[in-house]
Formats: structure tokens, sequence, C-alpha cells
């Protein structure tokens, strides 16, 4: 990566492992300051201090889905850096999307219980509005910002073969619609708020996926490009859109799926 970050400072969320860790060492790897939040704290110690020799890292333990978590991230983030001048915003959670009832069978829409409706959506969607305004916060009076949410193809598109997935695809929809209003409202103050939506990744979370059965092969099947994409070509992604020379780009969801929206 060219740095064009020199003197920055990045916060990532859901830093403590798959699409979060990635993103922070395509920054930290550049020697770009990063500060590494989690809902796991060891995760996002373990993830500060592996990166610790290439740039300075700080972790940090959050629960997105409270307001007071997320504005005390904020204010250690200051107070250790004195700036956010990016805000990558990974946290989230798939709960519900393909379970298996005791019969073996899918879990369907209409059993996916209220309990985990919500904390989906909470974490989500809630947890994107929070982390984005509590950030903006920052940004506003300094004139300047990036802000890259997670989005997923499942915001657009119901994944083939995948039951109970309805708590998750409404969240992500709903991060899509929300990434767009705040790119709007935010452009005067020199702010981008753009949306990145994987597809299938070779993360934790997508190779537990295919150890349902039949899944993998149909993943496969469905992206045309016939294979998981890479966590580091997500990271590549975010870096452009993090960066300077991606002043004119906002509003915008960029899909990286391998094709799989495209059928």
């Amino acid at each position: 990566m060219d740095n064009g970050f020199e003197g920055q400072v990045i916060l990532v969320t859901g830093a403590g492992r798959g699409l979060g860790r990635a993103a922070a060492a395509r920054f930290a790897t550049a020697g770009v300051r990063v500060a590494m939040a989690d809902v796991n704290g060891e995760s996002a110690r373990e993830g500060a201090e592996a990166l610790s020799s290439f740039a300075e890292t700080h972790p940090i333990e959050v629960d997105v889905a409270d307001a007071a978590s997320v504005g005390g991230m904020v204010d250690e983030v200051i107070a250790r850096f004195g700036q956010i001048d990016v805000l990558v915003h990974c946290a989230g959670i798939a709960r519900g999307a393909g379970q298996r009832k005791e019969d073996g069978s899918w879990l369907p829409m209409e059993q996916v219980s209220e309990a985990d409706w919500r904390a989906v959506i909470e974490i989500n969607l809630t947890g994107t509005f929070l982390v984005n305004r509590a950030v903006a916060s920052v940004m506003i009076p300094a004139g300047y910002g990036r802000i890259v949410n997670v989005g997923s193809m499942s915001g657009m598109i119901a994944n083939k073969g995948l039951p109970g997935l309805g708590p998750y695809a409404a969240s992500k929809g709903g991060v899509i619609a929300l990434t767009t209003v705040l790119a709007v409202e935010w452009a005067d103050h020199g702010i981008t708020v753009n949306c990145i939506s994987p597809g299938y990744m070779a993360t934790e979370m997508g190779k537990r996926s295919q150890s349902i059965p039949g899944f993998r092969d149909l993943q496969l099947s469905s992206t045309p490009l016939g294979r998981l994409g890479e966590p580091s070509e997500f990271a590549h992604a975010v870096s452009y859109l993090a960066s300077r020379e991606a002043a004119f780009i906002t509003g915008h969801n960029l899909v990286i799926d391998g094709g799989y929206t495209a059928w």
C-alpha cells in the first residue's frame, strides 16, 4: 500500500479476528497507527500485540451495541492518539443463519427466536449507528474523515440454501441504507461514508459455514469465480476507500462477492 496515511489514526472495530483483523493488519504493516477494538478484549490485545512491531497499535474492549461503551472507546482513542481519521466498522454477528433443528433439518425463519433477531439488529445495525455517530463527533470538528462500514451481499439478496438469514440480511440491508444517509448528511464536513459488502470469505465464520453438509459446493457453484474471497482482498478495498484518493467516492456500496449477486 502506498502509504498516503502518514500521520493518520485508524479505528477498526471487530478487529479481533476475521475481516476486521485483516483490515487492521493492512494499515499497521504499512506503519499506520491503529486502534483495534473488539467485544473480545483478549482477541483485541492479541491482535494489537501481533502487529505492534510494524506500527503503534492499541487494543480496546467495546460493546458496539452500548452507547456508553462506544463513547468510552472513542474517548480512549482520543486520549491515546489525539485524533481519528478513519473508521473501519467491521463488528457484527450472524446469529440464526444456517442453524439446525434437533432432527437435522434447517431452522426456517418462522422459528427464528425474537432473542436472536434483537441481538443481530442491535449489534449489526444499531451498533453501526452508535459507532458512526460517536466517531463523527470527532471528525466533524476536524473537517475530515473516512468511514467504511461493512454490509454484506446478504443485505441485497436472499442467499441460496441458507434459511434463517432474515435477521442478518435485514441488519445488513439497514447498514447499506444508513451508509447512504450518513454520506449525504456529513458530506459538507469533509467526511466520506462508504460501505463494503462481502460475499463468502475465507474467514473463521466463512469456513464454519462450509462444514454444513453440501453447503460448500453450493457456495462455490453459486459464485462465478468459484472460490471464497480472501480477507486480504477485502483489506485492499478498505484501504482504497479510506484513502485520500477516494475523496470523490461517498455513499457507495462496494460489493466483493466473486460475482455471486450478478446471477
